[in-house]
């Protein structure tokens, strides 16, 4: 029985990481703090209730800053513009089981957090006045922690073997994701438009208390392909408004697939942009904006709240 369930959890522990790097990249895939069944708002099938359930079962912290170092000078003249950012990422997933038929027997709550410490050293080089290559270097260490309470009676009956090796423990990870981008940014009248393609791929070495140790080699890619828009409307009372809006399609392997239900997603966002009225030496500005997902098992609405750092 536990030999079979070894090799299962190995891979579901390989997949809440690799899921725990995708979510930390706001580029890729955004969770917001409400969500909605984007079927009953805007029609069609952008959702369901099934997937508002997933989307609510859990909640996503992050929490980036980029801190941009001295230019590189080339000897055709070209600069090489580098960057360093740091990376703050805190995952949560709550979901209840209930075994026993019995309706007078409780369900179980298993709650499953990921916190990511990761950092990115990543330059971009100048190919015309539009376009530019970026390539960059990402390590991240992710701590995974289950807390499950017992209450249906046929889990309780097996708590001896559970605990410690696939409830109530946890596991490390670290994994190294280099990436590479094609960049397009076409200024306008009214404001500027990018273009980008970015793929990433990562690879990694679990390790811990979970799974008598057999934690695995946490492993995925995602190529994101998206469009940007920024339009400046006006300056009111001193403060820039910006409205922006985005599209991306986002192609994923290996891990990443099975949490995701897909190869495949897209997401499409609408913001309303402030220049920051507080520690202006660190926001650049705040916002409110919807995002939606579309193809995956996370498909639906949320409200998102927007903050852009400045590069120090």
């Amino acid at each position: 029985m536990f030999a079979q369930a070894d090799d299962t959890f190995k891979k579901l522990l390989d997949q809440n990481f690799a899921t725990a790097v995708l979510l930390s990249d706001s580029d890729a895939i955004s969770l917001g703090f409400h969500d909605f069944n984007a079927s009953s708002v805007f029609g069609d099938n952008l959702g369901s209730m099934e997937a508002l359930d997933n989307r609510k079962q859990i909640s996503v912290y992050n929490a980036p800053f980029t801190w941009k170092l001295d230019e590189l000078t080339l000897s055709n003249g070209k600069k090489i513009n580098q960057n360093v950012s740091l990376f703050f990422s805190y995952i949560e997933q709550t979901r209840e089981f209930k075994f026993t038929e019995n309706s007078n027997s409780g369900s179980d709550k298993s709650t499953e957090n990921v916190m990511t410490a990761g950092a990115k050293y990543w330059s971009s080089y100048p190919l015309s006045e539009v376009w530019s290559i970026r390539s960059g270097m990402r390590a991240n260490l992710m701590y995974f922690e289950n807390k499950y309470d017992y209450n249906d009676p046929t889990t309780t009956f097996f708590r001896e073997q559970l605990d410690g090796f696939v409830v109530n423990t946890d596991a490390w990870a670290f994994t190294m994701q280099p990436s590479i981008e094609s960049h397009y940014r076409k200024p306008q009248s009214w404001g500027h438009w990018e273009a980008y393609s970015e793929l990433n791929y990562f690879y990694g070495y679990g390790w811990g208390e979970a799974n008598n140790g057999d934690i695995g080699n946490p492993e995925g890619w995602y190529w994101i392909n998206g469009l940007k828009g920024f339009y400046d409307i006006a300056d009111w009372g001193g403060y820039e408004q910006t409205l922006f809006s985005s599209v991306r399609r986002i192609d994923v392997g290996a891990d990443l697939q099975a949490p995701l239900g897909a190869a495949h997603f897209y997401e499409w966002g609408l913001g309303w942009l402030v220049s920051a009225p507080f520690l202006k030496t660190y926001i650049d500005n705040i916002g409110i904006g919807v995002n939606l997902n579309y193809g995956s098992s996370l498909k639906g609405g949320t409200i998102v709240l927007l903050l852009s750092l400045i590069h120090i």
